[in-house]
C-alpha cells in the first residue's frame, strides 16, 4: 500500500499555468533588468561627456 499522500510517479501533478506563466514572466523581467542596465550605463557615460563639456566651457571662459 503506498502513501496517501505522495502521488505515484504516473499521477504527477503538471504545474499550473499560473506557474508556467510566472516562469514566463521571471525571464521577462530578468530580460527587462538587463535592458535597463544597459540603458543606465549609456546614460552614465553622457553624463560625463556632458560634466566634461560644461568643465570644459566655465574654464574657457575664465
Amino acid at each position: 500500500m503506498g502513501n496517501a499522500f505522495s502521488p505515484s510517479t504516473g499521477d504527477r501533478i503538471k504545474p499550473s499555468r499560473i506557474q508556467c506563466d510566472a516562469d514566463h514572466l521571471d525571464s521577462d523581467l530578468d530580460t527587462d533588468v538587463i535592458s535597463l542596465l544597459e540603458e543606465n550605463a549609456r546614460l552614465r557615460a553622457l553624463v560625463t561627456q556632458l560634466s566634461d563639456l560644461v568643465l570644459r566651457h566655465v574654464v574657457d571662459q575664465k
